[in-house]
């Protein structure tokens, strides 16, 4: 019952490996009616008797909201645990089986985290994840998971749209590059992604190929990751416009900051004088969580203040003339007055540029219609490559589409490009008419 024969037509040969997988993280990223949400079901009952050191074995699965979790997924999994293994009676109002083995499976939906939070389990399923809001994961889930050294997978269509989708991308692709600077650890995460094209039958295929476009169905059927349609950064690329960036002790350090509490998101560029287009580098970034500006000049202090001679320059958002994060003084106020950078240079404008203008000045310095690149950025600077690519429009709107953490770190780059490589409109003189 609990083995992938399961399958009603056929199963892709990585589905089989996922079944075997012994790692304690996985991102399983696979088209509709590819059997990754069945698959999924199955490994959070099969861990149902299995033996632990401890009597109270937990398990969950999580979709978006509760109402998803108690539609989609309720029926089907009880429908799945043999009813000799169920102790007493299945508690609805809970979603929740108990078992013989002590072991007990919750239906979850993370539309509120603190439903997981507060127990230790020993593993669970977070379905839908491009649904999921950005950090339950890492602020709800991680920590449940550590003390049982629990496990997690996460599946879902890799789309280019919905709240989550950048930070399951990211957990994906850490998976599939093994990188020790990466935010997961390598050894204990896999990835694995393939098309409902080797699932489904070729009628299910054409109705999909007919009723879709071509990104909707690479998307959601071949299991591409599409690039976000309205993208507000559409001329970064993020490979010409990444590489490893010299940290240089002879050039001035310009500090492009976001004063949102959390996260708190600041860029660290230099500019290259000598290079024919006066090239941005941006080595590094700062992104802490529930801080101030205190706490952020802090970490740039110790990163680059007690050895950068060269100077600072700081820029970025007017509000700051007079808005405070959570300190007594503005934070202007205090990024000039703070005595360890030695006379900071402080432009912050007085009005801030319309987005259209802004957006427009950096897709011209990630790539102009000449195809000079001014800006590159550094590998490092994971959060800001991810909000470059990520970053949209709402549909059939000019409003950029943040939520959560988007936004914050493409708008500290931006103040720092608005600032260095304005665009300047040039208005070609009439030629001049003389009398006979």
């Amino acid at each position: 019952m609990l083995t992938p024969a399961w399958f009603p037509l056929k199963y892709h040969p990585l589905q089989a490996k996922l079944w075997r997988s012994q790692a304690r993280f996985v991102a399983a990223a696979a088209g509709r009616g590819s059997g990754k949400t069945e698959l999924a079901r199955r490994r959070v009952v099969r861990m149902l008797p299995v033996k632990k050191p401890w009597h109270d074995p937990m398990y969950f699965y999580a979709l978006p909201t509760y109402r998803q979790a108690s539609r989609v997924a309720w029926r089907h999994i009880t429908r799945l645990v043999p009813k000799e293994w169920i102790k007493g009676a299945i508690h609805e109002s809970e979603l929740r089986i108990e078992t013989i083995f002590g072991s007990s499976l919750y239906i979850v939906g993370l539309d509120k985290p603190q439903r997981i939070e507060g127990d230790q389990w020993d593993g669970g399923v977070v379905d839908e994840s491009c649904d999921q809001k950005p950090g339950h994961f890492e602020r709800s889930i991680l920590p449940a998971l550590s003390h049982r050294n629990g496990w997690c997978w996460r599946i879902g269509v890799p789309k280019r749209a919905g709240v989550g989708a950048a930070n399951f991308k990211e957990f994906f692709k850490a998976g599939s590059i093994i990188s020790p600077e990466g935010g997961y650890i390598p050894a204990v995460h896999e990835s694995y992604a393939w098309s409902s094209e080797d699932i489904l039958t070729p009628e299910q295929l054409a109705w999909a190929k007919a009723n879709l476009d071509a990104k909707d169905y690479n998307e959601q059927y071949r299991a591409n990751w599409e690039t976000v349609g309205g993208a507000i950064f559409y001329a970064f690329d993020e490979v010409l416009n990444v590489q490893q960036c010299i940290y240089r002790r002879d050039l001035p350090l310009i500090i492009g900051s976001d004063f949102n509490v959390d996260p708190m998101a600041w860029v660290i560029g230099q500019q290259d004088p000598d290079h024919p287009h006066k090239e941005l580098r941006i080595i590094d970034e700062i992104w802490i969580r529930n801080t101030n500006t205190r706490e952020t000049l802090d970490a740039l202090y110790n990163r680059y203040g007690k050895s950068h001679t060269a100077g600072f320059t700081f820029m970025g958002d007017a509000s700051s003339r007079s808005r405070n994060t959570r300190a007594s003084e503005s934070d202007y106020m205090q990024i000039r007055n703070d005595r360890r950078f030695s006379n900071p240079q402080v432009i912050y404008p007085r009005a801030n540029p319309a987005l259209a203008n802004r957006f427009a000045t950096c897709n011209a310095a990630f790539c102009n219609a000449e195809g000079v690149r001014r800006v590159v950025i550094d590998p490092r600077c994971k959060n800001l490559i991810r909000d470059l690519t990520t970053r949209a429009y709402k549909p059939g709107t000019s409003q950029p589409d943040d939520e959560g953490d988007i936004g914050h770190i493409t708008d500290a780059l931006g103040y720092v490009i608005y600032q260095l490589f304005p665009i300047t409109l040039h208005i070609p003189q009439a030629p001049k008419v003389y009398a006979i």
